[in-house]
């Protein structure tokens, strides 16, 4: 069956924009320096583990890696937090997939906020649905998403996130997977667009920069 889906005639999203300038931070591996927007930001636990701080809102002595698995596989290989410490610290071998985990649930956590206010909807249906309706701003597809429905989302022009598995996406909306979703247009805020949109291009960024 031939699916028609109208295209909204506002479909650009406006691009991720770091905050308000300010300082700059540096990363302990490549002495780059970034928007922090742009950093993760890690801080030395109680027990004298590197602990991830990407809300950037534990206390202490932060130290800054570009947002890229590389950067922290290089600075666990190189002892860069000891030396950024100038003091004995635990880097945990799993720290990698665990910073990347966490950068996926944040992101997960905005799109569940958007489900509860009524702001995304899951299954092609529904998301025909809400293309239709001129109301769909932004569309985030599983990584399995492939063939004619991609096809057909990809005709639309609206923007499209890749995020996670269908699994992951499927839990966001309590059921067992989900392939296709839809995001409402956003009101002047933009919360829910822009935190979607920019928290999934930088888990794709974070774990597409791997030392492997």
């Amino acid at each position: 069956m031939t699916m028609a889906l109208a295209m909204s005639p506002e479909t650009s999203l406006e691009p991720t924009a770091d905050a308000a300038p300010g300082p700059l931070r540096t990363c302990i591996v490549t002495g780059e320096t970034a928007a922090p927007e742009r950093m993760i930001r890690f801080v030395i636990g109680p027990e004298g583990d590197v602990v991830p701080d990407l809300a950037r809102r534990l206390p202490g002595r932060g130290m800054w890696l570009r947002a890229e698995r590389a950067a922290l596989e290089q600075a666990i290989a190189r002892k860069a937090f000891a030396r950024a410490a100038r003091a004995p610290v635990k880097a945990a071998a799993d720290l990698p997939d665990r910073v990347e985990k966490l950068l996926l649930d944040r992101v997960l956590g905005d799109l569940s906020r958007a489900r509860r206010a009524g702001r995304a909807v899951a299954g092609f249906v529904r998301v025909e649905q809400m293309i239709g309706r001129h109301r769909a701003a932004l569309l985030v597809v599983a990584s399995e998403a492939d063939g004619d429905g991609l096809a057909k989302l990809e005709a639309t022009g609206l923007p499209i996130e890749r995020l996670g598995d269908e699994a992951a996406l499927g839990g966001v909306f309590g059921r067992e997977r989900a392939v296709y979703v839809a995001v409402a247009r956003d009101d002047a805020s933009g919360q829910f667009i822009q935190r979607i949109a920019g928290g999934a291009a930088r888990w794709r960024g974070y774990r597409s920069n791997g030392a492997g």
